[in-house]
């Protein structure tokens, strides 16, 4: 008869198959890098250290707070951590459900983060609800029009197509003086972002600013990735392309939006922070 493992030895278990990244002064488990069935929570790459160095703390202080697309829970933890009373958070994939319940007990804060099963329609969960601070790291990799991808990131020809569902009904959700925060990698030509920018002025009623970082991929050769994952064919990755370049896409840019409902106009700036290049894991 096998001996029961101790409480240490069975947590100890449960790292071995994982991966185990500190951030800040928290630790969070997700899937190893070589994990890629379509389920796969993503492990921590600078995105999540861009959004949490970019936190607004002062509105974070006693706020309701919703993420949408929660995956391993790296963000709601963060934020609960920072003064949040308490965080929504939605979720789609089950195996990500498992694992942010997991992060949330082993980093003590299971008494204010909610997941609740997302839905393809990003937002209807939280229908007839509002919050003071929204915030997602959505799926923003460039997917063919006819081709499903991982849970966490099919997003459409340019990897903007969930971003536009939140900023097409942020509005009902976000209270008056409510703070919308996204992390993402979006495409642009050598100033910037302009798509994600372009979305901003047709979509949010308000003051956004654009963070962008300073470490950008050539946007072809990040596509050429694809087919050598085997995520896609070549043929799928030279249709990417040509949308691409007919839309003026050289770069793509890890970067934060902020948006206030109050004031007007949209911004970009430069990260004050050098972040490492988005392709490169944390730890």
């Amino acid at each position: 008869m096998t001996e029961a493992a101790s409480p240490e030895e069975a947590l100890q278990q449960v790292i071995a198959r994982k991966r185990l990244t500190r951030i800040n002064d928290y630790f969070v488990v997700t899937d190893r890098l070589d994990y890629d069935a379509i389920d796969q929570v993503f492990p921590l790459y600078a995105e999540q250290q861009f959004f949490l160095d970019e936190l607004v703390r002062e509105k974070l202080s006693g706020a309701e707070a919703l993420e949408i697309g929660l995956g391993s829970g790296v963000l709601s933890i963060g934020v609960a951590r920072a003064g949040a009373a308490r965080v929504t958070a939605l979720e789609i994939n089950p195996r990500a459900k498992n694992t942010a319940g997991f992060n949330i007990v082993m980093n003590g804060v299971e008494d204010r983060i909610a997941i609740l099963d997302g839905d393809a329609d990003v937002l209807r969960p939280v229908a007839g609800r509002t919050f003071d601070y929204v915030f997602s790291n959505p799926p923003f990799e460039p997917t063919p029009p006819d081709q499903a991808f991982f849970y966490h990131s099919a997003a459409g020809p340019f990897g903007l197509d969930f971003i536009e569902k939140i900023f097409a009904g942020i509005d009902g959700i976000l209270a008056a003086d409510g703070h919308l925060q996204i992390v993402t990698a979006a495409p642009g030509d050598d100033d910037g972002p302009f798509m994600l920018a372009d979305l901003a002025r047709k979509y949010l009623e308000g003051k956004t600013t654009i963070v962008v970082s300073k470490a950008s991929l050539d946007y072809y050769a990040a596509l050429d990735w694809l087919p050598e994952k085997g995520l896609f064919t070549v043929e799928q990755t030279e249709r990417l392309k040509a949308m691409a370049r007919e839309a003026g896409i050289k770069r793509s840019f890890l970067c934060v939006l902020h948006h206030d409902r109050q004031g007007s106009g949209v911004d970009m700036r430069w990260a004050d922070k050098d972040y490492a290049s988005p392709e490169v894991p944390l730890g």
